[in-house]
C-alpha cells in the first residue's frame, strides 16, 4: 500500500478527498440516526440477552469474560462493524454504470479515493455509534474495564479493523469487473465477519481448535481483535493480534494492486 498515487501525488490529497466525503456525510444525518437506532436494538437486544444467560449459569465469569466485559466487547464490535459504508457496492455501481472510465481518468489511485472516502464517512458515524454505544454499556454495566494502555491498543486496533474492512470491501467491490453482481461475494464475507470473525461471540468462548483458526484469518482483525484488547489488555495477546492485522492489511493491499493492474487492462482492452 503506497500514500502516493501513479502520478506521484501526495498523501494529503487522499487527506482532501476524506474531508470532502465527510462533509458531505454530515448532510444526510438521517442514514447516520438509522443506523445508530439499529445498534440500539441490536445493543439491548444482546444485553437481555447475556444478563439472562449470566443468571441462569449462576457463573460471574464464563471463559474469562464477566458480563460487563462482554457487553463492552459488543460495544466495539458493533462501532466497527454499523460505522463503515458499503464500498464494494459502490465500486460495483460504478463498473457497471461504466463511471468507472471517468474515475480512472483522474490523477489519484482508484482504491486510495475509496478507502479515503470510506474513512471521511466513517468519522462522522463513529463517534455517534461509540456515544449510542457507550451509553447502552453504562446504563446496563457501568463503567469499562479500560485502562489507559489498554484504551490507546484497543484504539491502534480498531483504526487497523476499520482499514482492513475497507479494505477487504475494496477487493470485493474490484471482482465487478469480471462478475455481474458483486454482491453475493459482500454476503459471504459479511457473514464471515459475524461467525469467525467474533461479531456477536469472543472467539474465547469457541472449541480451541476453532479459536486457533478464527483468529488466523482476517475477520478476526477486524471485529475480534480491537474488542478483545479493549475489554483485557495482555502483551501476549495484543502482539499476535497486531501483527495477524498488520500481515492482513499488507496481503490485502497487494491483492487490491495487483487486481486492479489486470481491471485496468481489461477496461483499456474493452475500449472503457
Amino acid at each position: 500500500m503506497t500514500l502516493t498515487s501513479g502520478e506521484g501525488q501526495p498523501a494529503v490529497k487522499y487527506v482532501a478527498i476524506a474531508r470532502t466525503r465527510l462533509m458531505g456525510s454530515l448532510m444526510y444525518d438521517r442514514d447516520v440516526i438509522v443506523r445508530s437506532i439499529f445498534m440500539l436494538v441490536v445493543l439491548v437486544t444482546f444485553v437481555q440477552l447475556w444478563t439472562t444467560t449470566y443468571a441462569a449459569v449462576q457463573q460471574p465469569i464464563i471463559s474469562g469474560f464477566s458480563l460487563r466485559d462482554l457487553v463492552w466487547y459488543l460495544v466495539i464490535t458493533e462501532v466497527v462493524a454499523l460505522s463503515t459504508p458499503r464500498i464494494a457496492q459502490v465500486i460495483d455501481t460504478e463498473v457497471r454504470s461504466g463511471d468507472v472510465a471517468y474515475a480512472l481518468a483522474r490523477p489519484y489511485s482508484y482504491p486510495l479515493y475509496h478507502l479515503a472516502s470510506y474513512w471521511g464517512e466513517t468519522l462522522v458515524r463513529l463517534p455517534i455509534n461509540a456515544l449510542v454505544g457507550s451509553s447502552v454499556a453504562l446504563i446496563a454495566v457501568g463503567l469499562p474495564p479500560v485502562t489507559p494502555l489498554s484504551g490507546l491498543a484497543a484504539l491502534v486496533l480498531t483504526v487497523g479493523a476499520i482499514t482492513l474492512k475497507g479494505s477487504l470491501e475494496i477487493l470485493v467491490g474490484l471482482t465487478a469487473f469480471w462478475v455481474e453482481d458483486t454482491q453475493p461475494a459482500e454476503w459471504i464475507y459479511g457473514k464471515l465477519v459475524i461467525t469467525v470473525g467474533g461479531l456477536f461471540l469472543p472467539l474465547d468462548l469457541f472449541p480451541d481448535w476453532l479459536a486457533s483458526i478464527a483468529r488466523a484469518l482476517p475477520f478476526a482483525s477486524i471485529a475480534y481483535a480491537p474488542a478483545r484488547i479493549f475489554v483485557g489488555f495482555e502483551w501476549p495477546v495484543f502482539a499476535p493480534l497486531m501483527l495477524t492485522q498488520l500481515t492482513w492489511l499488507l496481503v490485502c493491499w497487494g491483492l487490491v494492486n495487483l487486481i486492479f493492474s489486470r481491471a485496468s487492462r481489461r477496461l483499456v482492452a474493452h475500449g472503457g
